[in-house]
Protein backbone atom coordinates (compact mmCIF):
# COMPACT_ATOMS: atom_id res chain seq x y z
CA UNK A 1 0.00 0.00 0.00
CA UNK A 2 3.39 2.50 0.32
CA UNK A 3 4.38 3.27 -2.98
CA UNK A 4 7.34 5.19 -1.69
CA UNK A 5 10.29 1.81 -2.04
CA UNK A 6 12.61 3.32 0.03
CA UNK A 7 10.09 4.34 3.19
CA UNK A 8 8.48 0.79 2.87
CA UNK A 9 11.98 -0.62 3.44
CA UNK A 10 12.07 1.41 6.20
CA UNK A 11 9.36 0.80 7.85
CA UNK A 12 9.99 -3.07 7.67
CA UNK A 13 12.97 -2.50 8.98
CA UNK A 14 11.63 -0.97 12.05
CA UNK A 15 9.18 -3.85 12.36
CA UNK A 16 11.89 -6.24 12.28
CA UNK A 17 13.69 -4.21 15.27
CA UNK A 18 10.60 -4.41 17.31
CA UNK A 19 10.57 -8.07 17.17
CA UNK A 20 14.05 -8.69 17.62
CA UNK A 21 13.59 -6.24 20.71
CA UNK A 22 10.64 -8.75 21.75
CA UNK A 23 13.31 -11.56 21.29
CA UNK A 24 16.27 -10.04 23.02
CA UNK A 25 14.49 -9.30 25.87
CA UNK A 26 12.52 -12.83 26.20
CA UNK A 27 16.34 -14.41 25.87
CA UNK A 28 17.82 -12.36 28.39
CA UNK A 29 14.80 -12.94 30.95
CA UNK A 30 15.20 -16.22 30.44
CA UNK A 31 18.98 -16.29 30.56
CA UNK A 32 18.35 -14.52 33.82
CA UNK A 33 15.99 -16.78 34.87
CA UNK A 34 18.47 -20.13 34.33
CA UNK A 35 21.29 -18.48 35.72
CA UNK A 36 19.14 -18.16 39.05
CA UNK A 37 19.08 -14.04 38.51
CA UNK A 38 15.75 -13.20 39.73
CA UNK A 39 13.78 -10.60 37.91
CA UNK A 40 10.60 -8.63 39.28
CA UNK A 41 7.55 -8.83 37.64
CA UNK A 42 7.74 -5.52 37.68
CA UNK A 43 10.89 -5.03 35.53
CA UNK A 44 9.87 -8.13 32.97
CA UNK A 45 6.61 -6.30 32.29
CA UNK A 46 8.50 -2.46 32.10
CA UNK A 47 10.86 -4.01 28.70
CA UNK A 48 8.15 -5.65 27.09
CA UNK A 49 5.96 -2.67 27.71
CA UNK A 50 8.60 -0.80 25.90
CA UNK A 51 8.10 -2.60 22.84
CA UNK A 52 4.85 -1.42 22.62
CA UNK A 53 5.73 2.05 22.21
CA UNK A 54 8.42 0.98 19.22
CA UNK A 55 5.46 -0.64 17.56
CA UNK A 56 3.54 2.18 17.73
CA UNK A 57 6.54 4.71 16.14
CA UNK A 58 6.18 1.84 13.17
CA UNK A 59 3.04 1.92 12.72
CA UNK A 60 2.50 6.00 13.15
CA UNK A 61 5.13 6.53 10.51
CA UNK A 62 3.32 3.87 7.80
CA UNK A 63 0.01 6.08 8.85
CA UNK A 64 2.08 9.42 8.39
CA UNK A 65 3.41 8.05 5.02
CA UNK A 66 -0.21 6.47 3.88
CA UNK A 67 -1.42 9.88 4.61
CA UNK A 68 1.24 11.69 2.35
CA UNK A 69 0.21 9.44 -0.30
CA UNK A 70 -3.34 10.47 -0.06
CA UNK A 71 -4.69 7.29 1.45
CA UNK A 72 -6.62 9.29 3.93
CA UNK A 73 -6.84 13.02 4.96
CA UNK A 74 -5.22 14.35 8.08
CA UNK A 75 -3.30 17.35 9.34
CA UNK A 76 -2.14 16.06 12.62
CA UNK A 77 1.01 13.76 12.79
CA UNK A 78 -0.01 12.07 15.92
CA UNK A 79 -1.08 8.57 15.92
CA UNK A 80 -4.72 8.64 17.54
CA UNK A 81 -5.55 11.41 15.09
CA UNK A 82 -4.04 9.02 11.76
CA UNK A 83 -5.88 6.31 13.25
CA UNK A 84 -9.34 8.10 13.56
CA UNK A 85 -8.85 9.79 10.07
CA UNK A 86 -8.22 6.04 8.43
CA UNK A 87 -10.65 4.52 10.26
CA UNK A 88 -12.90 4.37 7.29
CA UNK A 89 -10.55 4.73 4.53
CA UNK A 90 -7.61 1.82 5.20
CA UNK A 91 -8.80 -1.85 5.45
CA UNK A 92 -8.37 -2.17 9.51
CA UNK A 93 -8.64 -5.81 10.50
CA UNK A 94 -9.28 -4.49 14.52
CA UNK A 95 -9.34 -0.88 14.90
CA UNK A 96 -10.95 -1.34 18.01
CA UNK A 97 -8.18 -3.66 19.61
CA UNK A 98 -5.69 -0.94 17.89
CA UNK A 99 -7.22 1.80 19.91
CA UNK A 100 -7.16 0.00 22.87
CA UNK A 101 -3.33 -0.95 22.44
CA UNK A 102 -3.23 2.79 22.16
CA UNK A 103 -4.39 3.86 24.88
CA UNK A 104 -2.56 1.31 26.85
CA UNK A 105 0.85 2.97 25.01
CA UNK A 106 -0.30 6.13 26.34
CA UNK A 107 -0.40 5.32 29.83
CA UNK A 108 3.10 3.69 29.41
CA UNK A 109 4.55 6.76 28.09
CA UNK A 110 3.01 9.18 30.20
CA UNK A 111 2.25 7.27 33.48
CA UNK A 112 4.88 4.70 33.56
CA UNK A 113 2.03 2.01 33.66
CA UNK A 114 3.37 -1.33 32.78
CA UNK A 115 0.96 -3.83 30.97
CA UNK A 116 0.69 -7.76 31.32
CA UNK A 117 3.47 -9.63 28.63
CA UNK A 118 0.28 -11.40 27.53
CA UNK A 119 -1.37 -7.71 26.73
CA UNK A 120 1.38 -6.61 24.78
CA UNK A 121 1.91 -9.21 23.02
CA UNK A 122 -1.80 -9.14 21.96
CA UNK A 123 -0.92 -5.71 20.80
CA UNK A 124 1.71 -5.90 18.93
CA UNK A 125 0.57 -8.75 16.81
CA UNK A 126 -2.74 -6.74 16.57
CA UNK A 127 -0.40 -3.82 15.14
CA UNK A 128 1.29 -6.89 12.94
CA UNK A 129 -1.78 -7.63 11.33
CA UNK A 130 -3.06 -4.39 10.17
CA UNK A 131 0.80 -4.33 8.39
CA UNK A 132 -0.14 -7.49 7.02
CA UNK A 133 -3.30 -6.16 5.89
CA UNK A 134 -1.56 -3.08 3.80
CA UNK A 135 0.57 -4.77 2.34
CA UNK A 136 3.75 -3.32 4.67
CA UNK A 137 4.64 -6.86 5.58
CA UNK A 138 4.84 -10.19 4.05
Amino acid sequence: MIADKEILLEVRSEWKTVRKTWEMIAANISFSFVRGGITSNEFRSAAYSLTLLFGFTVIEHVLQQLSAEGHFACRSKFVGSLMAASRHSLPWVNFTLVDEAREQRNKIAHQQQWISIEDCERYLNAIENELRAWGILS
